[in-house]
């Protein structure tokens, strides 16, 4: 007898509900690779039904196979897209409002479904999307321990952490390690380290994928999470009601922020963010993370990356640019300047190979995109 994996079973119970009939009747037909391998699925009126697997584009054929052309695809009308967001929005477009108005619905299990169309615009806000025109269902994963080879680095005794900033190209895999990170440092793992308070800021939903105010991502026992919020006002209501021991924040960057997370780092509050880039270096110069620098508000960072023969990389480094340790997956040994060695196969690899989402030649690691 056949058992689905978590993955499949997830994607078929909180997903695929969602599509429009002759989509959906597709769907169910996939192979169960494909299924476990699904990133994405793209929906444009007039246009072919596309899948995104392992960061390829391919084709949904009626039968449920998967094409490489366009050609003999399914296509999506207008009604069905209007259709599908009445069905995520439970029949009550009124209810989702704000969500809508900012592009995206959060559904349970922590998915996400991007939409656009015509936005209404008044006194300079959206505040509706008509005609909606395309739609984007963004598979929420969860890669339990791939940050357990890096958070060694990023603990300082058992009852504090340094301020860490995970750097990545989009699409690697950033906000996926910082929700695992997290995870870890709020569960603690005792006798070497206890857990802390965490507060979460989420403001775009991906971290903690909150559906009706509650976390569908498991980010630890002690972690408090407040979504939907803009970044700064999101930590100033952390600080002043959950006492948090650790702030996390994915997508670090805008300038407005910087005075907050220097108030947050002086009041003795730790920070785990995230920024979009390809090294430290690169970051120094940028608006929004100049003063930071200046400040030597970082002192650990992790830097993630991938190269053009998907060999992927991920790199500890300390506040002043030394390299703590570096781990490839590239069957070769890692290289070992600190203990971290993983038999040739970083967490980070292993938890995705576990979760179904990386298949040995693609190369490609994915969690919601991020």
């Amino acid at each position: 007898m056949y058992l689905k994996s978590k993955v499949e079973s997830r994607i078929e119970n909180e997903i695929f509900p969602y599509l429009p009939g002759r989509i959906k009747n597709a769907a169910q037909k996939l192979d169960r690779q494909v299924i476990n391998q699904l990133e994405e699925i793209r929906l444009r009126a007039g246009k072919p039904v596309m899948l995104v697997l392992c960061g390829y584009d391919v084709f949904l054929h009626e039968n449920g196979r998967v094409l490489q052309q366009p050609s003999g695809a399914l296509t999506t009308s207008a009604e069905e897209l209007a259709e599908m967001v009445y069905k995520t929005c439970e029949n009550s477009w009124y209810a989702f409002q704000e969500d809508i108005n900012k592009g995206f619905i959060t559904v349970r299990g922590g998915h996400r479904i991007g939409l656009v169309g015509t936005p209404v615009i008044e006194n300079g806000r959206v505040i509706n999307i008509k005609d909606i025109s395309s739609l984007n269902v963004r598979i929420a994963r969860e890669i339990t321990g791939c940050g357990t080879a890096a958070v060694k680095h990023l603990v300082r005794g058992n009852r504090d952490i340094y301020n860490t900033l995970i750097i990545s190209p989009p699409g690697v895999g950033k906000t996926t390690m910082l929700r695992d990170i997290v995870r870890i440092v709020s569960d603690g793992f005792p006798p070497v380290f206890d857990g802390l308070k965490v507060g979460a800021v989420d403001e775009r939903g991906e971290l903690a994928a909150c559906y009706r105010g509650i976390p569908q991502n498991d980010l630890g026992l002690r972690t408090d999470v407040i979504h939907g919020i803009p970044k700064k006002e999101g930590m100033e209501m952390l600080l002043r009601g959950m006492s948090p021991n650790v702030i996390a924040l994915d997508e670090l960057g805008n300038p407005e922020d910087v005075s907050t997370v220097l108030q947050v780092m002086n009041g003795g509050v730790r920070l785990i963010a995230t920024a979009h880039g390809y090294d430290a270096k690169q970051l120094k110069s940028r608006l929004g993370f100049l003063e930071l620098f200046r400040a030597n508000a970082f002192e650990r960072f992790v830097v993630l990356s991938e190269s053009e023969k998907h060999f992927y990389e991920i790199k500890i480094m300390d506040g002043d640019g030394n390299v703590l340790a570096v781990d490839a997956q590239s069957g070769r040994k890692p290289v070992d300047h600190n203990g971290f060695n993983d038999g040739g196969v970083h967490a980070f690899t292993k938890a995705y190979r576990k979760a179904g989402a990386y298949q040995g030649g693609s190369g490609i690691f994915t969690g919601t995109g991020e």
